[in-house]
């Protein structure tokens, strides 16, 4: 019911175990269950329960008031003077399914009143299409708009950043849609709920591509301009921590496709740590270090290294999974990896890392698509160098990304280093 009705806060419901039933409710945070009432000695009670709920209006089984649904086809928002009608045909959406997270649901969007909005001098992207995101992020956490506006700033200094980040055109919070209220008012006091509790968020962007849609020297120019611009925020304290395929983006200039690093709802300013119940990443692209038990009982520190080494997934991932722009049909790699937790992704990947120990070599049954042939050298020696890499230091930033990253681009594309230099 979540992923069918983006307007839907909570969903209730019922299980019945022989004579006793109980009342469930779920949220994004966590699900909430009723004492049980046995519907055949306590009939009055019952029949109290199902007047009550007879009488409860769209509000109260959790629709939105704010928005106009046509689930399947449309939903229309107003919010003051911002008009939005979102587009949930389209194939371009992404989509949850789950009842817990973020749920993070991204659409196009129309809007008559953020069309006339000018771009903003350091997005270079000047599409007047436009994307909204959704999502229930913790109300902890610092805010995506508040970390984006530290974002701007770095870019309006460093040319790494400038381009390379997204527009945000418009954002709303919905205060009344905490779930941290029915919890207050039921009496839940536990801290461990106050601290993770959620909120919706809305945020416009300018609509960009994904850059999975890339191939060759297209493909790693952007790449690249991404792993710059990620190493420069990560050195102005603005830490990413969620590289995956989904949040890097490209959109066209002056005859190139521009890299841009997007998603910035689980980054950290100045070490900021997460509320503690949300683990910061995407489980197939994360460090491995993170996916074993002390990563995910959050005794290691996130660093540069492994935000590195998910680029390195991400080269990975698209190498071996994409033939010219479009995902494989057939004979694809890696699928496993969406099927297991956190603990099997280290498995599978572990397993993954010790083929490429020695190098990469031409009769290795790991083959590349064709779009992607010089690409995936670069990752084969990535992988190697990550296998053999020393324990974390401090101060090793710049040396993982020189051995990590530089090097080995510069070996099989030296020209898009000379275009996009390391600014140090």
């Amino acid at each position: 019911m979540f992923a069918a009705n983006i307007a839907l806060q909570c969903v209730i419901s019922y299980v019945v175990n022989n004579d006793i039933i109980y009342i469930w409710y779920f949220d994004r945070e966590d699900a909430i269950q009723c004492a049980g009432i046995n519907f055949i000695q306590d009939l009055p009670r019952f029949l109290v329960l199902l007047l009550a709920m007879q009488r409860m209006g769209d509000e109260q089984w959790g629709h939105n008031s704010k928005f106009t649904h046509v689930p399947g086809v449309s939903c229309d928002v107003v919010i003051g003077d911002v008009d939005l009608k979102f587009d949930l045909k389209s194939d371009t959406r992404t989509t949850h399914f789950g009842l817990r997270g973020r749920a993070t649901n991204v659409f196009s969007v129309q809007s008559k009143y953020l069309s006339d909005k000018k771009t903003r001098d350091i997005c270079d992207n000047d599409t007047n299409e436009l994307v909204a995101k959704l999502y229930w992020p913790e109300e902890r956490r610092q805010s995506e708009d508040e970390i984006l506006q530290n974002v701007y700033d770095i870019a309006s200094k460093e040319s790494t950043v400038k381009g390379h980040v997204p527009d945000m055109v418009w954002f709303h919070k919905f205060d009344e849609t905490s779930t941290t209220k029915i919890r207050r008012s039921l009496g839940v006091q536990d801290p461990d709920a106050e601290r993770g509790s959620r909120v919706l968020y809305i945020i416009v962007f300018r609509k960009l591509v994904p850059i999975t849609s890339l191939s060759g020297d297209d493909f790693l120019s952007a790449w690249w301009q991404v792993v710059l611009c990620h190493y420069t925020l990560w050195n102005h304290n603005v830490h990413h921590r969620d590289v995956s395929p989904s949040n890097i983006m490209v959109y066209w200039l002056n005859g190139q496709w521009i890299g841009v690093l997007n998603d910035y709802d689980l980054s950290s300013i100045k070490r900021d740590g997460p509320s503690g119940k949300e683990r910061t990443g995407t489980v197939p692209f994360m460090a491995i270090d993170l996916l074993e038990e002390p990563g995910l009982e959050g005794k290691v520190s996130h660093l540069y290294r492994h935000d590195a080494e998910s680029l390195v997934w991400v080269l990975v991932w698209v190498c071996l999974r994409y033939q010219g722009g479009k995902l494989l049909s057939n004979g694809r790699l890696l699928d496993d990896w969406l099927k297991v937790d956190a603990k099997g992704c280290e498995k599978e990947k572990s397993s993954f890392l010790r083929k490429f120990r020695h190098g990469y070599t031409e009769d290795s049954p790991i083959k590349p698509s064709p779009s992607h042939q010089s690409n995936w050298k670069i990752a084969a020696a990535c992988l190697c160098i990550i296998y053999h890499a020393p324990q974390a230091k401090m101060d090793e930033n710049e040396s993982i990304l020189q051995t990590w990253l530089l090097d080995n681009v510069e070996s099989v594309a030296p020209d898009i280093i000379v275009r996009h230099p390391v600014n140090v």
